[in-house]
């Protein structure tokens, strides 16, 4: 009996190494063969640089575009604000740059810089570029101007009149809710476009059964997100001002 006992003893022993080896448990009762994939990494947010114009050295939510911070980081922007002279931001490649006067002037060159060095083209906004703005080299641009400064060839020029900003001197232009909205439009649909293209993060909970249609029916509808909000300003009238003539002026663009 011995013989035999020994026999069986090693077949257990080679059993024991030849097993398969048992399925890794998932949440939810489900089973995988491997290890589980790694999340894809989240992108850091986009980053805005706004640029002020002659005069305007602090970062403020009444005075140029520095006004439009807080409202750009509702819609997940990072900002980063600075003067025309960029002192304190000269190397940032930005997603998107937003200026103002002399920060408008800036904003066109450095774009221009960054898409020469091999940098991805920010999206341009300006708002009166002065004194005399060269022609846009990224693919998209928007000129927001008064009467009295010029259109920037290359860019989709917008008068700031037609938008309804009538009756604002140069340094009040940024902080009007008619501006203000044309901007955080554009901003708004770049933000939208560039979370379309982020990948989507992998799934680490349990899988979860579609709902039935008539749940679905009787579930109320979810809240459509909130506007940002806008700075404005008391407005006025001029007795007897007549519209300046300005090339666009009627037109919007």
């Amino acid at each position: 009996m011995k013989p035999v006992t020994a026999a069986f003893a090693a077949l257990a022993v080679g059993a024991t190494f030849v097993a398969p080896p048992l399925r890794a448990q998932t949440q939810g009762g489900q089973t995988s063969s491997g290890p589980e994939q790694p999340a894809a990494p989240q992108a850091a947010p986009p980053v805005v640089l706004l640029l002020d114009g002659l005069g305007v050295y602090v970062e403020s939510d009444y005075i140029g575009v520095s006004a439009l911070t807080r409202p750009l980081a509702r819609q997940g922007f990072q900002t980063r604000t600075d003067s025309h002279l960029m002192v304190k931001t000269k190397g940032i490649v930005p997603d998107v740059i937003i200026g103002h006067s002399m920060g408008g002037e800036t904003a066109l060159r450095y774009a221009t810089e960054l898409a020469r060095a091999g940098y991805k083209p920010p999206m341009v906004i300006t708002i009166d570029a002065a004194p005399a703005p060269p022609a846009c080299t990224v693919p998209r641009c928007v000129n927001i101007a008064g009467p009295g400064f010029a259109r920037v060839r290359g860019a989709r020029n917008i008068s700031a009149w037609d938008a309804g900003a009538r009756f604002r001197n140069h340094a009040q232009l940024p902080t009007h809710p008619a501006v203000q909205e044309l901007i955080l439009r554009e901003t708004g649909d770049w933000m939208a476009q560039w979370k379309a293209s982020q990948p989507k993060l992998a799934r680490t909970g349990p899988k979860t059964g579609r709902s039935s249609p008539a749940a679905e029916a009787a579930s109320p509808p979810a809240p459509a997100p909130a506007l940002p909000k806008m700075w404005t300003m008391p407005s006025w009238t001029v007795p007897g001002w007549s519209v300046p003539s300005w090339p666009g002026a009627g037109q919007g663009g």
